[in-house]
């Protein structure tokens, strides 16, 4: 019979360097000036490892109904937040679509989503420490 999680798992807070990895987006801004290609952009996600430094501080911690209930409501808001922001984007470059090449907006809407994803992820791990510590 499958043993129920008791405790979060042990994480070293020092992954969370691994979020510098996301400046590797601006990479193709550099090099290929004139025409970079989108799917390059995807990049802006490692920013999203910066959860890691979160997700350390809170290893080892018991889960019970308070930590599920937070966590619930950390993922919550974190989801809604990033749905607000994708759907923000694609209405303002939708706007824009008569105005801009198709090349550059998709390259646009890649990043809109691909720093969505990230805040999303880490704004997860934040406020779950956040509401974790709060007394």
């Amino acid at each position: 019979m499958k043993q129920a999680k008791t405790h979060t798992p042990k994480i070293n807070p020092l992954m969370g360097l691994f979020g510098f990895f996301g400046f590797a987006g601006f990479l193709p801004l550099i090099f290929d000036a004139h025409q970079p290609s989108p799917f390059h952009l995807i990049f802006f996600v490692f920013f999203g490892f910066f959860r890691f430094y979160y997700d350390g501080k809170m290893s080892n911690i018991l889960i019970d109904e308070r930590y599920m209930a937070n966590h619930l409501r950390a993922t919550s808001i974190a989801n809604s937040t990033a749905v607000s922001i994708i759907m923000g984007g694609v209405i303002i470059l939708g706007k824009l679509v008569r105005y801009i090449e198709l090349y550059t907006l998709t390259s646009l809407l890649v990043v809109v989503i691909a720093l969505a994803l990230a805040l999303a992820g880490f704004l997860e791990a934040f406020l779950l420490y956040k509401f974790e510590t709060e007394e």
